[in-house]
């Protein structure tokens, strides 16, 4: 669910961890499915929508941020208070954290990470508005992060705007065709609210094919849609590989 950092060199390998974990969306805490985490779900239609599958993804690649290297300085100036900010988040003081990505966000406008992740607070507050309206900020600062794109993609969707959050998944998607959780989410929007099937089975094996394991639920998902639209073409994605392993909040 993000928010991404690139190693520079500069930060240390505890922090570029818990940066990369939580800036991609894998420690979000919530139900919404930003990056696909769920608290139940009686049907495989409440389980695509609350990202049940994406929740247990193994795909191993995080997305990079390409940037201007202009903000390098002010990146470096904010890391401190910007890891003390994600702790906060990792222990579950949303409103701490909330407060503290504000502040930097205000105090470092180059700076795209604090606003995303004041956008994927709102959104396991399921304040959908405020969310679209972080991203939509942090996108102001950066149109190249992909996880501010994909988190826009998911508030849009909660608010009814389907086409517009099928342009988000998909710009994420061009931005790094290897983010396992764009793809699914642009699926189960595909087969969920636009009702093309075809595009459904394409993300579906598009995350598939990015996971490690095969994941069951999605298999079964696939093999549902192959029977639904015989004609789908397959799109087969590059092989995972170790991605970046830490990251940057530009």
């Amino acid at each position: 669910m993000w928010i991404s950092f690139t190693d520079r060199g500069r930060l240390g390998a505890a922090t570029a961890l818990l940066a990369a974990l939580v800036l991609s969306g894998c420690a979000n805490k919530g139900g919404i499915g930003l990056e696909g985490s769920a608290e139940g779900g009686t049907s495989k239609y409440e389980q695509q929508k609350d990202g049940g599958a994406a929740a247990d993804s193994d795909a191993i690649h995080i997305p990079p941020v390409p940037h201007d290297p202009k903000v390098e300085k002010y990146a470096e100036q904010a890391m401190a208070e910007y890891a003390r900010a994600l702790q906060a988040r990792m222990a579950g003081k949303d409103k701490e954290a909330l407060v503290m990505f504000r502040s930097l966000g205000e105090r470092f406008p180059q700076l795209s990470g604090p606003l995303l992740n004041v956008g994927l607070i709102y959104m396991e507050q399921e304040d959908y508005a405020k969310a679209q309206q972080a991203f939509e900020q942090s996108l102001a600062v950066n149109d190249a992060n992909p996880y501010a794109h994909n988190g826009l993609g998911l508030a849009l969707r909660e608010q009814g705007q389907f086409d517009d959050a099928r342009i988000h998944y998909e710009r994420a998607l061009v931005l790094d065709p290897k983010y396992a959780r764009a793809h699914f989410n642009l699926a189960v929007l595909a087969e969920l609210y636009l009702q093309d099937l075809n595009l459904a089975l394409e993300h579906f094996q598009a995350y598939q094919n990015l996971q490690k394991l095969p994941d069951e639920n999605v298999a079964n998902w696939i093999v549902d849609l192959q029977r639904r639209a015989p004609d789908a073409p397959s799109q087969p994605v590059a092989n995972q590989d170790a991605g970046n392993k830490n990251g940057e909040l530009n």
